[in-house]
């Protein structure tokens, strides 16, 4: 059975940003984003009790002595996702107030700056009600991984001179990510179809089809990106199958269907790939599998 704790005092501070962070067999304490979203908090003069923990762990991550700082905690052993995190979450946004969600991952290092960042970023399109997120750049390993503009049928950097607010469409990683809070209620909360993964493609599509715009702060935080442990051939079978499962549906029912068939080339090409280079046969299998599935879906 879940836990749920909410230390919320009778008069909530005056800060519009209520982070939300999420972990799975991660003990709080050795969570590289908790320890430099403290540092960072303190850096920008804010509390950093003002957070609340969601637990996918099947044994809980915080102490209870931990909990007495913080905003709010609960304890998920079914593995809701984030998903389901970032939805309790938003209803404890709502009914304190507060306008922005702050996305976390758990292995996220957050630089000294980025609160005090995002906080003037917050301050600067608090009005701005087209503006519904504000995204740091972010690398893994010195590579940037996003934000990346849209294309059709692929993602592709930046560009150098990019400006303040995309006027184009583009996506970003959740971890980092603070997205407005009426906006997201007005979707109804976030999908629960990307449970896990997806799920920061399907917002920001959203975001950009109902013409909202998307503005990124000065911070550049490293990230650990789970997709890159497929990249190094050192994705698991059940890891994969989720990714290519969520990654598959977001493709064939958000994407313009003059879309999927460079899905389906780049399928193919995956496959070749997971032959020849990561000698993952299972892998491929796999991506093959998914290939007639959606040949059938279509057909």
């Amino acid at each position: 059975m879940s836990q749920v704790t909410l230390n919320i005092p009778h008069a909530v501070p005056r800060q519009t940003i209520l982070p939300i962070l999420v972990l799975y067999n991660c003990a709080l304490e050795t969570s590289e984003t908790y320890r430099t979203f403290i540092a960072s908090a303190h850096n920008a003069l804010l509390d950093p009790s003002l957070i609340a923990v969601y637990d996918n762990s099947q044994l809980r991550q915080v102490s209870l002595a931990e909990e007495t700082h913080l905003f709010a905690y609960k304890h998920d052993p079914s593995n809701g996702g984030i998903a389901a995190a970032y939805n309790w979450t938003l209803d404890i946004a709502k009914s304190q107030g507060f306008s922005w969600l702050l996305l976390l991952d758990q292995d996220t290092s957050l630089p000294d700056t980025f609160l005090a960042f995002l906080g003037d970023a917050v301050r600067l399109y608090n009005t701005n009600k087209s503006v519904a997120a504000i995204v740091p750049r972010a690398t893994d390993r010195g590579v940037a991984i996003s934000p990346k503009r849209v294309c059709f049928g692929r993602l592709a950097p930046l560009p150098k001179l990019a400006p303040l607010i995309a006027e184009y469409e583009v996506t970003a990683i959740n971890s980092g990510t603070a997205v407005r809070v009426p906006f997201m209620a007005s979707l109804g909360g976030f999908n629960s179809a990307y449970w896990l993964d997806s799920l920061d493609h399907w917002m920001f599509r959203k975001i950009y089809g109902h013409g909202k715009r998307v503005a990124i702060s000065g911070s550049v935080l490293e990230h650990n990106l789970a997709v890159s442990d497929y990249r190094r051939n050192k994705v698991s079978l059940t890891r994969y199958r989720s990714i290519l499962s969520a990654e598959a549906s977001f493709v064939t029912t958000e994407k313009r269907r003059v879309e999927i068939p460079v899905y389906m080339i780049r399928l193919v090409l995956r496959v070749v790939k997971q032959l020849v280079i990561y000698r993952r046969p299972d892998l491929a299998a796999l991506t093959c599998a998914m290939i007639a599935a959606i040949i059938v879906r279509r057909a």
